[in-house]
């Protein structure tokens, strides 16, 4: 039987980790916000993928990433990585340095960095309709629709966080069956999605 985990990341409440098995229930896993607690976590869990919904390291300029590029072609909106001298100085990136910690405390496994919204659109095929993702209910409604399209129970999922964290979970199943597309350039991380993105991404 194989395993991955998602991994939600936020700076201050904490990172929601929602496993997911062969029987594709989705089963939230609890909350961390150290590395220390994620690996006491995965060391658990025995994981075989580790998804995570953030950056592994800072850029090593202040131009996109190519992964970061190569969604914004596609018409993905993402926050791109700056470079460690410029997001060290910026408390909006703190979600990112809980990345990094996640990171740090999956070392070992299997670690895949993701984004959940792209994970959705490569799901269900569009991106969701113009101004959806201000709404917090079709929001959740586009994410849980993108779960159903991958065939996963998620009943027990509560919160648009783990909802996130169960489309992480997702990304990492796929990558072990080999179904998985990376995006971008090793040497800088890839993104990792559970399907190709259609070459132009539209909405309807």
């Amino acid at each position: 039987m194989s395993l991955a985990v998602g991994v939600d990341v936020a700076a201050r409440r904490g990172c929601d980790v929602v496993t997911l098995g062969d029987d594709l229930v989705a089963r939230p896993a609890g909350r961390v916000h150290t590395a220390d607690e994620l690996r006491a976590l995965l060391d658990e869990l025995r994981p075989d993928v580790v998804a995570i919904d953030a950056p592994p390291m800072w850029a090593s300029d202040d131009g996109a990433r190519r992964c970061e590029r190569e969604l914004q072609r596609l018409g993905v909106s993402i926050f791109t990585t700056p470079s460690e001298a410029r997001g060290t100085v910026n408390a909006f990136y703190d979600w990112m340095r809980t990345g990094f910690a996640m990171f740090d405390g999956a070392r070992g496994y299997v670690t895949l960095e993701t984004f959940p919204h792209a994970s959705a659109i490569a799901l269900l095929g569009r991106r969701p309709d113009r101004g959806m993702l201000r709404d917090p209910r079709a929001k959740r409604a586009w994410r849980l629709a993108a779960l159903d399209a991958a065939m996963v129970e998620r009943a027990d999922l509560t919160t648009i966080d783990e909802i996130d964290a169960a489309l992480c979970a997702v990304t990492g199943r796929a990558y072990l069956a080999g179904e998985a597309i990376a995006l971008g350039d090793p040497a800088e991380g890839v993104l990792t999605l559970p399907r190709a993105l259609p070459a132009a991404v539209s909405s309807r």
